[in-house]
């Protein structure tokens, strides 16, 4: 008999070289005692060289496979995990391979996105190429979903058979996330140009539709003040001015939508100012079956704002709340909630009405975007909202799902402000009527020229008028006037560049110069008012309002 054995030896040549032998050797007996050795001596240096060199690079992709930020993984061609590297286990937050090794990747994808995933698979089978897809995956270890984006790849063996797919998972959360912040702040700049030049087009229409606005409100004052006119013309009176007036509201709110006018900031405690514009609803609610709940959180600070216009953002927020409600199921319950939330105060109004469709969640704001019938809504109500919001360094955004109702937020900042010395009660002003007065009228309309005569003759002023300020300043060389009603807007020479002549000239005279204008929200024309501190009305003005305002002035003598 013989016994045979295979070895592998390292062995030093005599040129001090090493190489690896293979020896395969047995042993002869006779007689059952051993006899003889014979083997075979193999040189399987490059073999082995061939071997390290192979293990070497396996263990070179291997740390290559478990260094790569991205999960990488391989799977059967049922989608089960047959090998993932430690960012696979990372992103699944999972501890041990064997958690994910043999899971089927379909486990790992949300239900809303398990057709999409399978479509993926197909699609990477069918091409064999590199497939890249965005879906939402869920998370092995807690549950929570993520969006990933896996690129995949057939792999196939000497023959062209599929055996299995190689791929690359990405967790894109943060670049979704900064994907959504780009959308926004894009959003938001067009959302600020639309707003800009809808600004300019309300400031340059402001002034040429408020001067007639005056001459109808103004004469139609007059008229409806004469003693012996029908009733029936006093009513067609009332409705001309109501009209007029209701234009030049539009014309208000198109500029407090350009966001050109500054808040008139003072404390003002949220929880009653949503309480008393709820009330001033109150009617109107009652009869849509409209149930309002507020929740105001108890320790809620006062901030500073300015409540007329913050009124008219919570007003119009309740008022298309009730409609939509009123629309959907002829009844709804509104909640409205005030909370301190960091440094803001966030006031939710929450509905239970139709929602809004996704598509338009992000155009609401938009100026004349509206989803009302003709003639309901001028689309403008909540980009002025957003506008009163921004002008106060607030934020306001809604959230809601079709059929389950829209939720307005409203964010306002909470500014620490020192408390305020009760202010004084004002001394009772004399006011008393000025025999004799003489007044300049500077006015470019020939019609609020003719206004202003016919209202100061009826207290009788004695008025001089001229169309531009040159003739103004001839009329005041020559004559020696109590008061100045001036336009600011003119041609050639503006009423605040002849009001600056006057102070170098005349200040005495500067002093007693009341501004009319129908350009008070603009920028410029504000900040010059607020310099100069001079008393101003503005177009279209009530007859009685401005009467009232030339005998507070000349009453200072």
């Amino acid at each position: 008999g013989r016994q045979q054995a295979i070895n592998e030896f390292k062995l030093r040549r005599k040129d001090g070289k090493y190489v690896y032998v293979e020896t395969e050797a047995s042993v002869i007996h006779r007689e059952e005692k051993p006899m003889v050795i014979q083997g075979i001596a193999r040189d399987i240096t490059e073999r082995k060289n061939a071997q390290e060199m192979l293990q070497q690079s396996e263990q070179k992709l291997r740390n290559i496979f478990e260094s790569v930020a991205d999960g990488v993984f391989t799977m059967d061609m049922n989608g089960v995990y047959t090998e993932v590297n430690q960012a696979m286990l990372d992103m699944h937050r999972l501890t041990s391979k064997n958690d994910l090794i043999g899971v089927n990747a379909f486990d790992c994808v949300a239900p809303s996105n398990m057709e999409e995933a399978r479509a993926g698979i197909e699609q990477t089978t069918r091409e064999g190429a590199i497939v890249t897809k965005q879906f939402i995956s869920r998370r092995l270890g807690d549950g929570s979903e993520f969006p990933v984006e896996i690129s995949a790849k057939l792999l196939t063996d000497a023959w062209g058979n599929a055996t299995g797919f190689v791929g690359i998972a990405r967790d894109v959360s943060q670049r979704k996330q900064a994907e959504e912040e780009k959308r926004q702040l894009e959003q938001k700049a067009q959302l600020a140009s639309r707003l800009a030049s809808v600004g300019e087009l309300a400031a340059g229409i402001a002034h040429e539709i408020n001067n007639p606005l005056t001459s109808v409100i103004g004469y139609a004052q007059l008229l409806s003040g004469e003693e012996n006119i029908p009733d029936d013309m006093r009513k067609d009176l009332k409705a001309i001015i109501e009209g007029a007036n209701r234009v030049a509201g539009i014309v208000k709110r198109l500029l407090t939508f350009a966001r050109q006018t500054k808040p008139q900031q003072t404390l003002v405690s949220i929880a009653d100012l949503v309480t008393s514009t709820v009330e001033l609803r109150a009617y109107h609610l009652r009869n849509g079956n409209i149930k309002v709940t507020t929740q105001f959180d108890p320790e809620l600070p006062v901030i500073t704002a300015d409540p007329g216009q913050l009124q008219q953002v919570f007003l119009n927020l309740i008022v298309n709340a009730e409609i939509e409600m009123k629309r959907a199921h002829g009844k709804g319950k509104l909640l409205i909630t005030a909370e301190k939330v960091g440094k803001t105060i966030r006031i939710s109004f929450k509905d239970d009405g139709p929602g809004i469709a996704k598509e338009n969640l992000d155009r609401i704001f938009h100026p004349f975007f509206t989803t009302k019938e003709v003639g309901e809504g001028t689309g403008l109500g909540l980009s002025i909202c957003y506008g009163i919001v921004s002008e106060h360094g607030g934020r306001i955004w809604a959230e809601s799902q079709p059929g389950k109702g829209a939720t307005f937020i409203v964010e306002l900042p909470v500014v620490a402000r020192a408390s305020q010395p009760k202010p004084a009660k004002p001394k009772e002003e004399k006011v008393q009527k000025v025999a004799k007065a003489k007044i300049l009228a500077v006015d470019d309309e020939p019609m609020i020229l003719q206004l202003l005569g016919r209202l100061l003759a009826e207290e009788g002023y004695r008025l001089d008028t001229v169309d531009n300020a040159a003739d103004a300043m001839k009329m005041i060389d020559k004559e020696r006037y109590n008061l100045i009603l001036l336009d600011i807007k003119m041609p050639d020479m503006s009423g605040i560049e002849l009001y600056e002549r006057l102070q170098k000239i005349a200040p005495s005279l500067a002093r007693r110069v009341m501004f009319i204008t129908g350009d008070v929200m603009g920028p410029e024309t504000e900040a010059f008012l607020s310099q100069a501190r001079a008393p101003y009305v503005t177009k279209p003005f009530d007859a009685s309002k401005l009467k009232k305002e030339v005998r507070r002035l000349l009453s200072r003598g």
